[in-house]
This record gives structure tokens, sequence and C-alpha cells, in this order.
């Protein structure tokens, strides 16, 4: 197969005409507000199916957990710092670069197809490594084959994903996750009809697990295969082509190993953190408690993940194609304004949110079901540490696209080095911490390790440009932090004060919620005109006139 216009390059010398980043990331944020937020759903009902903590929850959020790190392995080294970089050098081509992204694809897709057949033949090792309590491990592993093939699936969605925006097609990248998690909901609450909820390992049968398990893959290869319609729809085909000699893979292939190299490396980290908090728990169940382990760390950096997933993923996958043909093009100057873009637009909402969140940790956690007590200061203290954490993560984020569009994997590497150094660090010393705290442990070990990394990737980022505009950087974050930290000790005080006037049940905490979101909101905004900072009005202008044409509208009608 071809393109439909025979290989015909694109409007503008191969280069797809975009819309401006803003709206591109207004497009993909749209999805992510309604995907995220769903994934929130999910976990929930998911806690509602095993509950917060024992063995069967960590059974099968572990077996779970293994195709997405099996995946990110191959996103880091095939896909992020190959194709978006390739096909942006692929479409200045003649022919628009269909040969090249085609024998691209065809490696990539291969290569995705037989590490997934031959993850899950080794499911059984796969889960032993780490370290389920033998109890649990049989399910564990039942668990495993059938999430595994998620692999392939994940991978064909960033395949096809990349593929599309590097073209300038970003709405179904982000939408698609919707599709996904509807079909794991329905699983979920197919199952929590028919069998008992949080069951124990030898509860289970080939039923229970194929419902759970089958749902959550079914899901994943929905969210792929429905990126096909819009890739067609774009004028792209794709035919399988062998024969890699002559297109230029040899600088690919050798970002693709550096870039392998540092998320080797990040998952050392996160196998370190998951093996602790499982080999903590382990303790625990043979003392006859049980502690928080890696099902609480799991809901909190699912939390954590919404306004990074909404926000900075929106942007920066719209900048990612962006700087890749600056550099290919030696354009430093829009390199360095894509670049400033990255480290400032995010932060606007992200500082208040970070502020918001840390009042509204119990408040907010309370609303999950099954989290209460000693669950609920433990999930509400590791997702507090989490978010302080929050910008810096996009910054390392933003780092990888940044030495990616550069070709760079070396830097990207000794970066990663650092970050993961630090998380495994905080890892080992919560072995010897208290029990009860571990996951706590671990989550200031990813705080602080992104937070080295962030400021290391600044310094060396501003010599990579010729300088940053790091005066304009750092006073838009002192006035965001100062303004966000006023309004977060009224709202801290809004929350302290009904928590005394109130009890503690969920409909307790759900005012909390809802008087301290509100008046947060409220003072930011005041605040944050009084303090004159106009980044705010910018992201806010466009929101209110559409509310203003609305309401015009439906008041003429």
């Amino acid at each position: 197969m071809s393109s439909t216009r025979h290989g015909a390059p694109p409007p503008g010398d191969g280069v797809v005409q975009e819309q401006s980043v803003r709206r591109a990331s207004a497009l993909m944020a749209a999805g992510s507000i309604v995907s995220r937020p769903l994934g929130l759903v999910r976990q929930l009902m998911l806690v509602a199916c095993l509950g917060v903590t024992g063995a069967t929850a960590d059974a099968f959020n572990t077996a779970n957990q293994l195709p997405n790190i099996i995946y990110m392995l191959l996103s880091g080294g095939l896909l992020t710092a190959v194709l978006i970089p390739q096909i942006t050098k692929a479409m200045k081509r003649e022919d628009g670069g269909q040969e090249v992204i085609d024998r691209l694809l065809t490696i990539c897709i291969g290569a995705i197809l037989v590490v997934t057949v031959l993850a899950t033949l080794l499911a059984s090792p796969l889960v032993t490594i780490y370290r389920i309590s033998p109890a649990t491990r049989e399910l564990a592993t039942a668990f495993a084959i059938i999430c595994l093939p998620q692999i392939f699936f994940y991978g064909l969605y960033a395949v096809l994903g990349q593929v599309l925006n590097a073209r300038g097609r970003y709405a179904s990248f982000m939408w698609t996750p919707v599709l996904a998690n509807l079909v794991q909901i329905a699983g979920m609450a197919v199952f929590l009809q028919r069998y008992a909820h949080a069951a124990p390992p030898d509860a289970w049968t080939p039923e229970m697990v194929w419902l759970l398990a089958g749902t959550s893959t079914a899901g994943i290869a929905l969210q792929a295969l429905a990126l096909v319609p819009d890739l067609r729809a774009s004028g792209f085909r794709w035919r399988p082509r062998w024969g890699f000699r002559g297109y230029g893979f040899r600088s690919a292939s050798t970002m693709a190993g550096w870039a392998f190299a540092a998320l080797v490396v990040a998952q050392l980290g996160g196998y370190a953190c998951a093996a602790v908090m499982n080999t903590v728990a382990g303790w625990a169940q043979h003392d006859g408690r049980q502690v928080a382990g890696i099902t609480v760390y799991q809901l909190a950096f699912l939390v954590f993940m919404l306004p990074h997933g909404i926000i900075t993923t929106s942007i920066l996958t719209a900048i990612y194609p962006r700087m890749s043909r600056a550099a290919h093009d030696s354009a430093t100057g829009d390199l360095r304004r894509l670049l400033t873009r990255g480290l400032t637009l995010p932060s606007v909402a992200l500082v208040p949110i970070t502020a918001a969140a840390i009042p509204l940790a119990v408040p907010g956690m309370a609303m999950v079901p099954r989290v209460s007590g000693d669950a609920l200061s433990e999930t509400a203290l590791v997702f507090a540490i989490m978010i302080l954490g929050l910008i810096p993560f996009g910054w390392t984020t933003l780092q990888q696209r940044f030495f990616f569009a550069l070709e760079d994997g070396r830097t990207n590497l000794h970066l990663q080095i650092l970050l993961t150094a630090i998380q495994i660090t905080l890892a080992l010393l919560a072995l010897v911490g208290p029990r009860d705290h571990v996951v706590a442990l671990i989550a200031a070990g990813q705080t602080l390790g992104n937070l080295a990394a962030a400021v290391a990737f600044v310094v060396i980022a501003q010599r990579r440009v010729g300088g940053l505009p790091l005066r304009h950087v750092l006073r838009l974050h002192v006035r965001l932090v100062l303004v966000s930290a006023l309004a977060a000790l009224a709202t801290w005080g809004a929350v302290v004060g009904l928590s005394e006037l109130l009890g503690t049940s969920r409909l307790d905490h759900l005012v909390q919620l809802l008087v301290g979101g509100v008046l947060f909101v409220l003072a930011f905004l005041g605040l944050a005109r009084v303090f004159h900072i106009r980044e705010v009005d910018d992201l806010l202008g466009p929101v209110a006139a559409r509310l203003r044409r609305r309401t015009g509208a439906a008041l003429s009608a």
C-alpha cells in the first residue's frame, strides 16, 4: 500500500501544516480531560474489586504493571527517541518519506511483536523477580499471561500515534484511551456484579481471572486499533518493507541504543521500588499485619499523573515535532523559543495545582472507595510528597524530548542515572525505615530524583541553545509559587476548620474538598490579578471568551 496521494509529500515541502502549540495542546488536553478522570474511575473500581492492601491487589497490580514496564523500555529505545525525529526528517524527502517511514514501522512493529511473544512465554520468571509472595505467585502469573500481550498493543498505539503527531493530527491519539477505559470499566462492573469483592487468592477461579485481566487487555487493544481510521483519513498507508541499509538508520540505531540504556536504568529504579514495597509487605504479612504497598503507590501515582497527562503531556506532544524540525534545520532560535515554552506554559496551571493538592490531599483521597483510617492518611501523604515533584517530573519529560530532538542520547542517559541513583538510594533506606511509611520514602525518592535531574537539565540546555531567559522563567515561577502558597494557606485553614466542625464520613470529606477547592480557585485568581500575572489571563482568556460567546448566543436565542 502507498499513500493515497501516491507518495506525494504533504503540503509545505514535506512538512505538515500544523496548528499552533496552544490549539494542538488544547485538542489533546480535551481528550485527556475525559480519559484521565476515567482512568481514575477505573482505578477506583479496581480498588473495589481487589481492595487497597493485600496479596490479591498486589498480585494483579504487579502483573498488570509488567506490560507497562516492558513497553516503556521499547518506547524509550525505539519509539520516542527514533520515530518522531526520523519521521520529521523523512517527510522532507521528495516522496514525503513514505518508503523510509514504511521501513521504520516495519522495524518497530516487528520488534514489539517479538518482545511481546518472549515476555508472555517468560511470564512466570518475570513475576518471580518482583518478589511476589509464594502464596500469590500462581495467581499473579495467571494475570500476567493474559496482561502481557498488552505490550504489542501499547507499542502499536505509540507507533501509529507518533505517525499521526508528526503529520499534525493530535486528537485521536489523546481520545482513544477513553475507549480503553470504558472497556475496562465495563469489565469491572460485570466483575463486581458477579463475584465477591477483595476475594483472597485461593478463591479466584479461571473465569474471574479472565474477566478482570482479559477486559484490561481488550481495552488496550481497542485503544491501538481505533487509531487506524484516523491514520487512513490522513492519507497514510503502511506497507511492510524489509531491508534497512542506505536509509540513514545508523544514527537512529545509535540513538535507540542510548535511549534504551536510559530506560533500562529507569526501570531498574522502578524494579527496586516495587521489590522493596513487595518485600516489606511480605514481612508485614508474616507478622500478621498489612501495610501500604504497591497498590497505594499506584493509586497515588495515578492521581498525580492526572494534571501531568492533561497539561504537560498535551503541551510537550505538540512541541516535540517542532523541536525535532528546529534541531534538524539548526534553527537555534526556534529551539530556544520552544524550550522556553516547555518550561513555562505547563507551570501556569501546575504550580497552583501543586499548591491546592497538598491541603486537599486527605479529603480528596477519602473519595476513593475502601480508603479510610490509616490507609487514607498514608495514601494522602504519599500523594502530597509526589505532587511536590509535579513540575520537575514535567521538566524531565521535556528533557527527554529535547535531547531526543538533538539526537543526543548520551546526555539524557547521564541525567537518568542521576535521577535513578537518588530514587534507588531512598528505596534502600526504606528497607530500614518504618514499615508503615515505606511507600512515602519511595515517593520522596521520586520527587528528589526528578528535582535534581530537572535542575541539571536546565543548566545543560541553556548552553546548548545559547542561553535561556532564565530571569523570566524564575520570576514567573516565584510569582506563581507566592500566589499559590497564599491561596493554599487559606484553603488549609478552611479544611482544618471544617474537619473540626464536621465528622470523618465520606460526605464530610466531600464538603471539605468542594469548599476548599472553590476557595482556592477564587483566592488564586484574585491574587493573580493583584500581582498582575499576565500568563494566568493568557491561559484563561480563550476559555472566558468562549463562555461569553456561548452565554450571549443562549441569551439571544
